[in-house]
């Protein structure tokens, strides 16, 4: 939609859409209603913060105890977060175990380049591959003894059987 500016003796053109008006109405009302809406919020705390007494104890609320005896499903869902938990916490241990191992093996083979690059005679080309296969190996005991460490993989819990429906009228045929 073009409109023409009254009183311009140059009657200059410019495009306005109803659409970008009707928007930026829009905008300007929701920016408003937005600060208004944060005012009640303030307000509502700071009332709900001087009515509300603030208990004068130090000690911390004991947390409830549930007497009550769970479901089979309810212990399951309880173990397998636990089994989740562990294998992350294990997955986790892993991954820093095999960090080291690689540091270890990368450590090695830098250090066999800079004495194959020293080297001359075959006695120390020699020495350099022993000293390589040496620390490969010892890196290899480190990382199978702390694996070991680590105790056996977390055992995943059995699922519950679900209990069987009964049907109360059998059909007949």
């Amino acid at each position: 939609m073009i409109r023409q500016h009254e009183g311009d003796a140059g009657a200059t053109h410019s495009r306005i859409s109803p659409f970008s008006q009707n928007l930026h109405m829009m905008l300007r009302h929701t920016i408003a209603m937005s600060w208004g809406y944060r005012r009640a919020a303030i307000a509502a705390c700071i009332a709900l913060s001087v009515v509300t007494p603030h208990s004068a104890s130090a000690e911390p609320t004991p947390a409830p105890v549930t007497d009550t005896p769970r479901t089979p499903f309810e212990q399951y869902q309880l173990d397998r977060e636990a089994y989740f938990e562990a294998v992350k916490a294990r997955s986790q241990q892993m991954k820093l175990i095999n960090i080291a191992f690689k540091d270890s093996c990368d450590k090695a083979a830098r250090d066999f380049k800079v004495a194959m690059s020293a080297a001359r005679t075959p006695d120390q080309k020699n020495s350099a591959a022993t000293i390589r296969k040496n620390a490969v190996s010892a890196a290899i005991v480190a990382r199978d003894n702390a694996i070991a460490a680590l105790g056996p993989e977390p055992v995943a819990p059995i699922e519950p059987a679900k209990p069987l429906k009964i049907n109360s009228k059998k059909k007949q045929r």
